[in-house]
C-alpha cells in the first residue's frame, strides 16, 4: 500500500491540478488540517471524475459501485484490500493512491463513514435522474452532494463529533445542513444554462409546472404522470436552449428566495468554528454568496451565461476576510437583510 506521506502528496497534486477556487482557501489552514482537506477533496474529485469520464452510464454505475465497495473493504482491512497495485485501467487505481491519506483523515478526526457514503449516493443520483419533481427531492439531493461534505469539513475544522453526528438534532448540525443547501442551490442557479445543455434540470419540476398552469389559467390537481414529467422537463430545457425563457423568471426568483433562507440559517455556523479554521469557512461560503448576490441582482443572467467572480472580486473577498478582525461582520454579510435565526 502507498506510504502515508506519498498519499498526502498525491492528494495535494490532485488539488493543484483541479483549478478549484476552494484550493487556495485550504492554504489558510494549519498544515494538519490542510492535508486532511486535500485528502477529502481528492476523494470527492476522483469519485466525481469516475462518473464524468465514463461514456456509458452502465459502466459509470458499475465503476462507482466498485469504488464504494473497495472503499468500505479497505476501511476494514487496508492491507488486504490494497495488497497489490491495481491494473492501470482499473477504476480503483486512483483510490489506491489516496486511500492511506483518507483513512488517516477519517481516523484522526473521527469522521463517520456514512458521510462519505452519502456523497457517493449523491453522485449515484446524477446517474439515475436528470430532473427533480419536488423541492423536497432537491433538498435531499443537496444534502447528499453538499451538506454531507460540509459535515466532513466541520469534523476537520474542530467541531465536536457528537454535535455533528449523522442525524444529530443540534443547532450546529441544522446550520451545517442549511449551509450545504445554500451553496448547492447557488450552484444549481448558476448552472441553469449549462445543465440544460447537458440534458439536466435541477430546479423543482413542480415550480415550472405551477408556472405553466398559471400561464394557461388552468388548474390540475392530479399528479403528473412519468411521461408528463419527462415532456415538461424536455419542454423547459428546449426553451432555455432556444433563449425563449423570459417568462421563466418567477421560477428563478422563487429559488433565489429559498437559497436566501438557507443562507440566513447558516449565519450562526461561523461562531462555532474554532478561530484557527474559521477564515477558510468564511472564504469558501463568501465566494458562493457573492455569486448568489450577482444572480439576485440580475436573475435573467442565468439563461445566458454562467455567473463567475473575476480575479479582482476574489481578491477583495480574500482581503475582507483575512484582515477583518471582527469575523462576525462577514458572517452576517452572508445573510444580508435577514434576521439571524434563533438558536433553538
Amino acid at each position: 500500500m502507498e506510504s502515508l506521506q506519498k498519499s498526502f502528496d498525491h492528494c495535494a497534486q490532485i488539488c493543484a491540478n483541479s483549478g478549484s477556487n476552494f484550493i487556495s482557501a485550504f492554504r489558510l489552514l494549519p498544515q494538519r488540517e490542510r492535508q486532511a482537506m486535500e485528502a477529502v477533496y481528492a476523494f470527492m474529485r476522483l469519485a466525481d471524475d469516475l462518473v464524468d469520464d465514463t461514456q456509458s452510464t452502465d459502466d459509470a454505475r458499475l465503476f462507482l459501485g466498485l469504488f464504494q465497495t473497495t472503499f468500505l473493504e479497505a476501511l476494514k482491512d487496508p492491507e488486504r484490500a490494497f495488497s497489490e497495485l491495481p491494473s492501470s485501467n482499473s477504476p480503483i487505481l486512483s483510490l489506491y493512491f489516496i486511500f492511506p491519506a483518507i483513512y488517516e483523515t477519517i481516523r484522526q478526526y473521527s469522521i463517520p463513514t456514512q458521510y462519505f457514503l452519502d456523497v457517493l449516493h449523491g453522485i449515484q443520483t446524477d446517474l439515475e435522474k436528470n430532473f427533480f419533481q419536488t423541492v423536497e427531492e432537491l433538498e435531499n439531493y443537496c444534502y447528499h452532494v453538499a451538506s454531507a461534505v460540509g459535515l466532513i469539513c466541520l469534523h476537520i475544522w474542530g467541531i465536536p463529533a457528537a454535535q455533528i453526528a449523522p442525524d444529530a438534532d443540534t443547532p450546529i448540525f441544522r446550520a451545517a445542513v442549511s449551509c450545504g443547501k445554500a451553496l448547492q442551490w447557488t450552484n444549481i442557479l448558476r448552472d441553469v444554462l449549462d445543465d440544460a445543455q447537458n440534458d439536466r434540470l435541477y430546479l423543482p419540476l413542480d415550480d415550472w409546472n405551477c408556472l405553466t398552469l398559471q400561464k394557461t389559467k388552468t388548474s390540475n390537481q392530479n399528479p403528473m404522470t412519468d411521461e408528463e414529467k419527462k415532456n415538461l422537463s424536455s419542454l423547459i430545457k428546449n426553451k432555455i436552449l432556444a433563449e425563449n425563457c423570459s417568462d421563466f423568471l418567477p421560477v428563478i426568483k422563487k429559488n433565489l428566495a429559498r437559497a436566501e433562507q438557507f443562507y440566513a440559517e447558516t449565519v450562526p455556523l461561523a461562531e462555532w468554528i474554532p478561530k484557527r479554521n474559521r477564515k477558510v469557512f468564511l472564504l469558501m461560503t463568501s465566494v458562493y454568496h457573492r455569486i448568489f448576490e450577482k444572480i439576485s441582482q440580475t436573475p435573467e443572467i442565468v439563461f445566458n451565461q454562467k455567473v463567475k467572480l473575476g480575479k479582482i472580486e476574489k481578491i477583495k473577498l480574500y482581503f475582507r476576510i483575512f484582515f477583518n478582525k471582527k469575523f462576525s461582520n462577514e458572517a452576517k454579510h452572508l445573510a444580508k437583510n435577514k434576521k439571524s435565526v434563533k438558536m433553538n
